[in-house]
């Protein structure tokens, strides 16, 4: 019976020890911030490889890199002190031009991008800052309105996507953090080929 009572002695002793190893990181994060996406315009995809017509007349748009800006959010749950899975929600936008070769022309039209992703990712805890990397796997969306009458004049599309990169969180306060940078790569697979987009971001990070 003592060494049962010694035993429960020593489990309590040490309790406030073993649950003060888990102040060093927040078991849920929630993050928004700025993005910027310097992503490919779609531009086969919304034509439909020169097929869509306006007025009658075929287009044929040139496929460009364009930068897109908006927001990012994430939650993100750690299930141990280094590794947590993210679950990330992005839109970006911008008012853009699609040339078209045939006749020279420029079509302008709103862009919107949504990208849903979620994933493993890997944190590193210094004193003071939290670098990471990770891979999120999920979906794209793209939606076009074109100004100009075109048939239809408002397209979209959706295909599989991917977020490999990283990023460095700054500690401001208990439950604050400065998400000084974060860098990911997007490839994005529209029509069964893959286009290569990079997505940068800033913000604040809520533990």
């Amino acid at each position: 019976m003592t060494r049962i009572f010694l035993l429960l002695l020593t489990a309590l002793i040490c309790a406030p020890a073993a649950f003060g190893q888990d102040r060093d990181y927040s078991r849920y994060e929630f993050y928004v911030g700025y993005a910027n996406e310097r992503a490919n315009n779609n531009a086969d995809r919304f034509d439909k490889n020169g097929t869509v017509s306006c007025n009658g007349a075929l287009v044929d748009f040139r496929s460009e890199r364009t930068s897109y800006n908006g927001f990012e959010v994430e939650f993100n749950q750690n299930v141990t002190r280094h590794l947590g899975i993210v679950t990330s929600f992005s839109g970006t936008y911008n008012t853009t031009g699609f040339f078209d070769q045939r006749s020279g022309r420029t079509f302008n039209a709103r862009v919107q991008r949504y990208d849903l992703m979620a994933g493993p990712r890997y944190n590193w805890r210094p004193s003071g800052v939290t670098p990471f990397v990770h891979g999120l796997f999920g979906v794209s969306h793209v939606r076009a309105r074109f100004d100009n009458a075109l048939v239809p004049q408002v397209k979209s599309d959706t295909a599989f996507a991917m977020a490999l990169g990283g990023g460095l969180d700054v500690h401001a306060g208990e439950h604050l953090d400065v998400r000084a940078i974060q860098v990911d790569y997007l490839p994005t697979f529209f029509g069964g080929k893959r286009q290569d987009n990079i997505r940068a971001s800033a913000g604040i990070k809520i533990k």
